[in-house]
């Protein structure tokens, strides 16, 4: 009767170690220091901080770079005989729809990275809480 409550505990166990162990080797920085689950899961949520770092750096660029293309188009714009002055402005209005697309499309990411971490600590959470009432229940022999 105690191994049959034993085994989905081992199961569980076993299905959590090994996504994590992916993780870490999914080309991330293979720190070594935690070898244990908890070692692994902050190694994890370390790849996944530099992966978004990067990713900032990268975004922030191009987001310069779009910026810097409208303000040439204003220079533009100042200098230009009126009958240019409406296409000059419609690729400003572009320029600026594009910019404002691209800061959305950051802040939606970075959220949707933010929570996919607050997930994984909450399954952690439950996970390890289900873990420790199982095994209370296992050596209380219920």
């Amino acid at each position: 009767m105690s191994k049959i409550r034993f085994v989905p505990a081992f199961a569980l166990a076993t299905l959590l170690a090994a996504p994590i162990a992916h993780a870490q080797t999914s080309g991330c920085n293979k720190n070594t220091s935690g070898t244990d689950m908890i070692g692994r899961l902050a190694n994890s949520e370390n790849c996944v901080n530099d992966r978004m770092k990067a990713w900032q750096e990268k975004n922030k660029a191009s987001q310069e770079a779009r910026q810097k293309k409208i303000d040439d188009l204003r220079d533009k714009y100042a200098n230009a005989p009126a009958r240019e002055r409406q296409k000059i402005q419609d690729k400003i209005d572009n320029q600026k729809n594009k910019l404002a697309e691209m800061r959305k499309n950051q802040t939606d990411k970075l959220d949707q990275w933010r929570n996919k971490q607050q997930d994984q600590k909450n399954r952690l959470k439950s996970l390890s809480d289900k873990t420790r009432q199982d095994f209370t229940n296992f050596r209380n022999g219920q």
